[in-house]
């Protein structure tokens, strides 16, 4: 599988055009999988500045090809006849730019922390909607720690390093310099952040209000107060500043709503900053006629990107208008040495999650692995003759050894093999890499034969409690009982149940004991022994 990351942002295709994007990023995820064939999971992440799609797609999936059709669909939906041409990212490339993304690199201010909660909440909506897979929620939340990592060892993410933060900068050069009012217009991504940035700057009389039902339970999480529809229009004439961060697609505060609330006592029209305007300072009244606050602006910040204010707002007297192009414009510049500090933090992030994504492909073998050995043990276990829930200790001994010569048959004749070509020393390295250093150098040719086989010595130790462990030996492989009928009539045709390991075994339930623990450690040095061990079943890998 292939992770795709296809973007539309501030820095390629402009705010306009991710504007018109905007309004389509609901169910979007579980819409593409319907619509793109081919496509196993979706995950969307729309923000203030960008309209991202990570997707997780077949490796013989074209990536153009994949562009092209959500392309096509992203323009359908948004009943747009000029598509907005995604930016596309694959495999690497796609993983480094999700990491630099929830890293607040490719943001609008550099280092943002919002992106990286934003992030989260796309995984869990993802989640929620069944379209995430496996593969995306490892790259998420590899990205996520990734984010982490970079705020900690840089600066990027200090004061002021948030569009919000930015935008209060603007807005407080218009604001009376203390006891401000402010009403915060939604509950979305921003919200909580507009209401820790506004505390920050000692303003802490501030009301919520939410078309949906979402208000209340955003105003007693946040300690702040709910306004209802009927009561918007005085909260806008008592307010010194409104804050909008919806982004739903349609403007929620109209010019005749805030005229309505906001009438100017002296016609020195504030303006908007958007429009690059001068405002000046006028009066406002209540809809009872009592004079506002000290007669600055109504400072309205709109932090949508589908412009939760209609522009002619921005056009009435005694009301100043910040979008977020003047945000944009207003973006202090960053130290370039912690941009650079960053992108090395981000590239090692993402090696390192390359990394262990190569070895998650050796997942299937790691498997079928275990699930050889454990149908091994339990063919063992079911030749043992339990009375009154007990095992002789002599007969699980023989059991244990041969299970042993089972496992380390194929081993023993690869061995062989490998003198027999001259291979010794890469039959040693692999062995270093399957059972470990410790057991593999025991074996190794240069350091003299083993007394024993480390396999035994580890269950000699065992035995013997004078004999001091140490901490790599092998596994303790848990067993199962029952099942012993099955698996004799197996043993009768000469193989498991399970089809993996084949050879000849004992016909009789309970095996003689076999002289194993000496003949295999023997069996390994001499040049001259047989090619196969004696009533040891040969072991083929493991079930598929």
């Amino acid at each position: 599988m292939t992770i795709h990351l296809l973007s539309a942002d501030h820095r390629a295709q402009g705010l306009a055009a991710v504007s018109r994007l905007g309004g389509v990023s609901a169910r979007l995820g579980p819409d593409l999988l319907r619509a793109v064939r081919g496509l196993d999971g979706a995950l969307v992440l729309g923000t203030c500045n960008r309209l991202a799609i990570l997707l997780d797609a077949p490796d013989d999936l074209p990536a153009e090809t994949l562009r092209d059709d959500v392309t096509a669909f992203l323009a359908e939906r948004s009943g747009s006849d000029r598509p907005v041409r995604l930016s596309l990212w694959s495999g690497r490339a796609a993983h480094y730019e999700l990491f630099a993304t929830a890293a607040g690199l490719e943001s609008m201010v550099v280092g943002e922390r919002e992106i990286a909660g934003q992030l989260r909440r796309a995984l869990i909506l993802a989640t929620a909607e069944g379209t995430v897979t496996g593969a995306l929620t490892r790259v998420v939340e590899h990205a996520s720690a990734a984010s982490r990592h970079v705020a900690a060892r840089t600066a990027l993410a200090g004061a002021g390093r948030s569009v919000v933060a930015v935008g209060l900068e603007i807005a407080a050069r218009h604001l009376p310099p203390q006891g401000v009012r402010a009403l915060i217009v939604g509950t979305g991504a921003y919200a909580g952040a507009t209401v820790t940035a506004l505390r920050n700057r000692g303003i802490h009389d501030i009301e919520v209000h939410s078309r949906s039902d979402r208000a209340r339970d955003f105003a007693a999480g946040h300690c702040v107060r709910a306004v209802d529809g009927a009561g918007l229009r005085r909260s806008l004439a008592l307010a010194d500043l409104v804050i909008t961060c919806r982004g739903l697609g349609a403007p929620v505060l109209t010019r005749e709503l805030v005229s309505s609330a906001v009438r100017p006592a002296a016609h020195r029209g504030a303006g908007s900053v958007a429009a690059g305007g001068s405002p000046g300072l006028g009066h406002r009244l209540e809809p009872g006629g009592g004079a506002a606050a000290d007669g600055g602006p109504l400072v309205v910040l709109d932090l949508a990107l589908s412009r939760d204010v209609e522009r002619s707002v921005g056009a009435l007297p005694g009301v100043l208008l910040i979008d977020l192009p003047s945000v944009q414009r207003a973006v202090p510049d960053v130290e370039a040495g912690q941009v650079e500090a960053a992108r090395r933090i981000i590239a090692r992030e993402v090696a390192s999650f390359e990394r262990m994504r190569a070895g998650r492909r050796m997942d299937p073998v790691v498997r079928r692995l275990r699930g050889g050995v454990e149908a091994v043990v339990e063919e063992e276990v079911a030749r043992l003759h339990v009375a009154d829930g007990r095992v002789d200790a002599e007969e699980a001994a023989r059991a244990l050894h041969h299970l042993a010569a089972r496992l380390l048959h194929h081993p023993t004749v690869a061995a062989r093999a490998a003198g027999e070509d001259g291979r010794e020393r890469e039959y040693l390295e692999a062995l270093e890499v399957v059972l470990g250093p410790r057991i593999a150098s025991g074996l190794r040719a240069d350091g003299g034969p083993p007394a024993a086989c480390p396999a035994h010595e580890g269950a000699r130790e065992a035995r013997d409690p004078g004999v001091e462990r140490g901490a790599a030996d092998l596994p303790t492989i848990p067993t199962r009982r029952g099942r012993a009928s099955a698996a004799d009539a197996a043993d009768q045709e000469g193989r498991t149940s399970t089809g993996v390991f084949e050879g000849p075994v004992a016909d009789s339930p309970a095996p003689a004991p076999d002289p194993l623990p000496g003949a295999l450690a023997e069996r390994f040095a001499a040049p001259d022994g047989p090619e196969r061990p004696a009533r040891i079943p040969a072991f083929s890998g493991g079930r598929s």
